[in-house]
């Protein structure tokens, strides 16, 4: 199955750039007391003889602080990595958030607003189902879920979207909660399956089955995938977003970690 990074990947990341911060910091704070060092008889020549500071000497200080330090370069690069990151998930914010066609539960203006994007055929989007529950359970003032079908495994299951349509089909009878978890719950995602299931939960099977056919749920499945594209961390499932930032991993224990960090 897809997924982006291994649970000690996601942690060792967040704990990367956190260092690279620090390093960053003391990098900063090294390299103007060497700029300094240099400024200061600069000055005193320029206040007689009317001169610029020497950019060629702090060209050089700065070149050989770099090269003695090629750490710093890397640290950097982690955090524009992690900036330009920050930035994709702003851009589509709206996006994100704001389409009326997606299920969500908890309220508008929580605190917290937690976006998945979930294949039904992804092993660890169903490891990570019960902590999802648990958010909802636990935090339902101060907590939105939002749910995105990404069936980017369609291709090998051929299943995940028809799966997919069928919690969207449920969500216009108002069960796409029920139909959501009974997916994640089974192996089998067989359209028998899905038919026994949508039975089980007492949907309108007539509604359903035409549900299941109206041309608005591919484009809503495709628009998923465009909107995907646009992040470039997005390159698996499953794919979790909280305010603006995001885990590309189902580890849980990291997941809280980043919940936790929201909520204070």
């Amino acid at each position: 199955m897809f997924n982006t990074f291994k649970a000690s990947t996601a942690k060792a990341s967040m704990a990367k750039a956190s260092m690279a911060k620090a390093s960053m910091a003391k990098a900063s704070t090294a390299l103007y007391l060497a700029l300094a060092i240099i400024a200061l008889p600069s000055c005193a020549e320029a206040s007689e003889n009317n001169a610029s500071p020497n950019k060629a000497e702090i060209e050089s200080v700065i070149k050989a602080y770099l090269l003695e330090n090629p750490e710093i370069i890397r640290d950097a690069l982690i955090l524009l990595e992690e900036k330009e990151n920050r930035q994709s998930i702003r851009d589509v914010a709206k996006e994100l958030r704001h389409d009326s066609r997606d299920y969500s539960i908890g309220p508008k203006n929580a605190k917290v607003t937690i976006v998945e994007f979930f294949d039904y055929n992804c092993t660890f989007c169903k490891r990570s189902t019960a902590w999802v529950q648990s958010v909802m359970a636990t935090y339902p003032k101060d907590v939105r879920v939002i749910f995105k079908e990404l069936p980017i495994l369609d291709r090998r299951t051929r299943t995940s979207r028809n799966a997919a349509k069928a919690a969207l089909a449920a969500h216009k009878q108002g069960k796409y909660s029920e139909m959501h978890f009974a997916l994640m719950d089974a192996s089998d995602l067989s359209e028998t399956f899905i038919n026994t299931t949508a039975k089980r939960l007492g949907l309108n099977m007539r509604k359903f089955e035409a549900a299941l056919k109206d041309p608005a749920l591919d484009v809503q499945l495709e628009d998923g995938m465009r909107l995907a594209g646009r992040i470039p961390g997005l390159t698996g499932t499953p794919f979790f977003v909280i305010n603006d930032t995001f885990l590309a991993s189902g580890d849980t224990i990291a997941l809280q970690i980043m919940l936790d960090m929201e909520l204070e």
